[in-house]
């Protein structure tokens, strides 16, 4: 009998000197933990797990985000951006 996978993902939001510039980072993240708790719901284990990085060393191009395994950057990122790129990369089609 074959046992089904979960499709497991890391977010990643910089949080380092420039990239949380007058709370930029603070408020993706507090955006992104809406959305990600909406995928999760009550799935255990968890697919999607939110994380925080002290610098991703792209600092000129803060805020920065990353999905893991998919190694997708996003540079600039605005709360307005997000729900686009959860939907394109994280969301089970």
């Amino acid at each position: 009998m074959e046992v089904p996978t979960t499709r497991r993902q890391r977010i990643v939001v910089c949080r380092g000197q420039y990239c949380n510039m007058d709370g930029r980072a603070d408020r993706l993240l507090k955006r992104l933990e809406s959305l990600v708790d909406d995928i999760n719901g009550d799935q255990y284990p968890k697919p999607v797990k939110l994380e925080i990085a002290n610098c991703l060393s792209m600092c000129g191009a803060g805020p920065n985000v990353v999905i893991y395994p998919e190694d997708a950057i996003f540079n600039h990122v605005s709360a307005d951006m997000l729900d686009e790129i959860v939907n394109e990369y994280v969301r089970e089609k």
